[in-house]
């Protein structure tokens, strides 16, 4: 069992059984006084329709468990409502097994067994999703889960083309680990950056916080080798080709259902030696950050971090790190005195191997945001230091019953301040007066940039009751995002939370091709079945 697993919590790394101070009152002032929810608990599981020995004669020589608390752990996801599940005492339609394959073949026997005796196959990573992608849905079929983490071997490293060759099992971590002795980085860090799998990351089409600079998971993938029902499928596997379609982007966001990708190559780059943070506030509303960062995003030395956050979400950020007594003080006459708030907070990143590089792109940077109040590196370096923090705050927030959620889109920047707008009124009147919406955009292109979402609400204490009430509000939220013109998912991907929406992004043509792709590495549709599709 991963020892660092704890169930409805984000991981053993979970800080603190209480909020902090300054989160504490924040979350009073604007959501009222909380009711403390029931805690996680491993739950009762329904049983397993297997034995181990039954396990032995179907997959000989795999690892593989039909242990309550192993089956628990990988047959749900990282969502609010999955976290609420495991607060809510009802019994858990978990897997019938887990199995641990130690490489390829294994995965490939695997997937050939359970299409012959038409087992449901559901592959899991770090089991990051948030969209439902590896969450049960009330199958009858015989299911078992596919865990990566055996496939955790850096196969090779070409130096001399900038090529990391992957087992999918590997962590952000552990590749980021490996590649210091190298001298290259991946330079993908999403915020399930300490838990995701570099097979996660494709098959959910992610995206790092650097993206600025190093582009998504399709700008690094180069090839992929992938285990499906019919046979080994490699895909990709040259820097650039003209041979048909790509057929990695039938792989990227597939979520499982096509097959298990079983190893990657990577495109890398050269580790950074200078790497600076810094802060500043564009005065006014939004839409001047917005026009600011489309500026940064079609200028030519773009920083390798951007990110913008409404006034909402800096007012929230504002409150919940201001510094206490005299500092707190000095900090908000600085901002008054510099007519700073209302305004929207920027925290932006330089990185380079040359300091002379690093300086010109700060100062390409400053000169395109002229008009913006600096606030120096130390709010940028807090920021890089607590980037992967969110989802244990989280923990702590759920802990005294409010609802804590993400979701996210991608619009063209001629759509961006409407959008924003559209979804920030849906999202309020789907979750009442006691609640809280915020974004920020998070990552941004040449065209358009996503906006993130983030909402809180008071009153949550109930786990049944709040789950029946976010999945209606989520409903009308997605349907506000898809009929204002954004993408069902950015990054997050479709899982079965957004496959409802799916048609109606990719039309009924779109639809007829990823089910023919489907039907043919996948014949008797074992593969996530209610994932995506």
């Amino acid at each position: 069992m991963d020892a660092s697993w704890q169930p409805g919590r984000w991981g053993a790394q979970h800080e603190s059984e209480a909020l902090d101070a300054r989160t504490r009152d924040f979350a009073q002032q604007v959501l009222g006084v909380p009711v403390p929810a029931p805690r996680p608990t491993m739950q009762a599981v329904r049983a397993s329709r297997w034995s181990h020995g039954d396990l032995e004669q179907l997959f000989p020589g795999v690892n593989g468990s039909v242990d309550d608390s192993e089956r628990a752990r990988y047959s749900r996801g990282m969502s609010y409502l999955d976290f609420l599940a495991w607060r809510s005492g009802e019994v858990l339609d978990a897997t019938d097994a887990v199995l641990f394959p130690d490489d390829h073949d294994q995965v490939l026997s695997i997937l050939q067994t359970c299409s012959r005796e038409g087992v449901v196959v559901v592959p899991v990573g770090g089991g990051t999703s948030v969209t439902g992608a590896i969450t049960r849905d009330g199958s009858q079929a015989p299911a078992i889960a596919i865990s990566t983490r055996q496939l955790n071997q850096i196969l090779d490293v070409d130096v001399e083309s900038g090529i990391a060759h992957v087992g999918s099992g590997v962590t952000g971590p552990q590749l980021e680990s490996h590649l210091v002795g190298t001298g290259w980085t991946l330079g993908h860090f999403p915020q399930s950056w300490e838990q995701a799998s570099i097979g996660g990351f494709i098959a959910a089409r992610s995206s790092g916080q650097s993206s600025s600079g190093y582009g998504r998971i399709e700008d690094m993938l180069l090839g992929a080798r992938v285990a499906t029902p019919v046979g080994t499928w490699d895909v990709g596997g040259f820097p650039a080709a003209s041979s048909g379609p790509d057929l990695r982007h039938l792989v990227l966001g597939s979520e499982g259902t096509l097959g298990v990708v079983t190893s990657a190559q990577l495109r890398v780059r050269p580790r950074p030696t200078i790497r600076e943070y810094a802060a500043a506030v564009i005065p006014g509303d939004f839409g001047r950050a917005i026009e600011a960062l489309r500026h940064l995003a079609q200028s030519p030395m773009r920083p390798t971090v951007v990110r913008a956050s409404d006034t909402a979400e800096t007012d929230a950020l504002l409150m919940m790190s201001m510094p206490r007594g005299a500092l707190g003080r000095a900090f908000s006459a600085y901002l008054k005195v510099r007519s700073a708030l209302p305004g929207s907070l920027l925290i932006l990143g330089w990185e380079g191997t040359r300091a002379s590089d690093v300086a010109a792109a700060r100062a390409h940077t400053r000169e395109i945001l002229d008009g913006a109040v600096w606030l120096g590196g130390r709010p940028g370096r807090s920021w890089e230091r607590g980037r992967f923090h969110g989802p244990y705050l989280r923990d702590a927030l759920m802990d005294q019953g409010y609802l804590v959620e993400t979701f996210e889109t991608v619009t063209r920047w001629s759509n961006v301040a409407s959008l924003h707008q559209t979804v920030q009124q849906a999202a309020r009147s789907a979750l009442g007066e006691r609640s809280y919406v915020m974004a920020h955009i998070s990552h941004s292109y040449d065209t358009g940039a996503s906006l993130y979402f983030t909402v809180l609400a008071g009153g949550w204490s109930d786990p049944l009751e709040s789950a029946s009430r976010w999945r209606a509000a989520k409903a009308d939220i997605t349907q506000a995002i898809v009929s204002g013109g954004g993408a069902v998912s950015h990054h997050h991907g479709v899982g079965r939370d957004h496959r409802a929406w799916l048609p109606e992004q990719v039309g009924a043509i779109g639809m007829d091709v990823l089910r023919s792709v489907k039907t043919a590495l996948d014949p008797r549709g074992i593969m996530n079945p209610g994932a995506l599709l």
